[in-house]
């Protein structure tokens, strides 16, 4: 968790899981993995294990104690929806996101297929809350398939990085298809 962050776009960090692995070209320059992979082997350094996929579960309820509102960057060193992590953990990331609503939580990942499943399970016919914005990156035209996926979420609110770009990604029509 960091209090404050230097990303323009939000205000505070969340990171409940970190570490990754890589999926695409997209990934080949993950700033998360080389910031994590110089403290590899520190013992005591909470990035010890490097960039391994790594559950957090002290770590699940830090947004409930921040009071004042600010915009949260949820797992800024991982993605939420990586295959490895416990959909009984994403429920319980996604419990404290219901329950701190006074927050505005913004969950990014390549792995827009499981989030869109993720939550036609959870919410059903029912949109996730408007306070947690649902948004995926896409890196070139291989990887916009994600805009498909991200337009059948279930989500009231929805957004695209288009980053990190690595190459054209062709045209994209965002005029009202992002909507549930």
């Amino acid at each position: 968790m960091a209090d404050s962050t230097q990303i323009e776009w939000t205000d505070s960090t969340w990171n409940p899981v970190t570490g990754c692995t890589k999926i695409t070209a997209g990934c080949d320059f993950c700033y998360a993995e080389r910031f994590s992979e110089r403290f590899r082997g520190v013992p005591g350094h909470p990035f010890e294990q490097g960039f391994d996929l790594t559950l957090r579960p002290k770590r699940l309820d830090q947004p409930l104690h921040w009071r004042e509102p600010r915009r949260i960057f949820v797992n800024s060193m991982s993605d939420l929806f990586h295959k490895e992590v416990p959909v009984s953990f994403i429920d319980t990331v996604f419990d404290t996101m219901e329950n701190a609503s006074w927050h505005t939580y913004q969950v990014l990942t390549k792995r827009s297929s499981l989030m869109a499943r993720y939550l036609r399970n959870r919410y059903g016919t029912k949109l996730a809350p408007p306070h947690i914005w649902l948004g995926v990156s896409i890196e070139d035209a291989k990887n916009a398939v994600r805009l498909k996926h991200l337009k059948a979420a279930q989500a009231a609110t929805k957004f695209v990085s288009f980053e990190p770009l690595i190459g054209p990604v062709g045209d994209v029509d965002l005029e009202g298809d992002l909507l549930p």
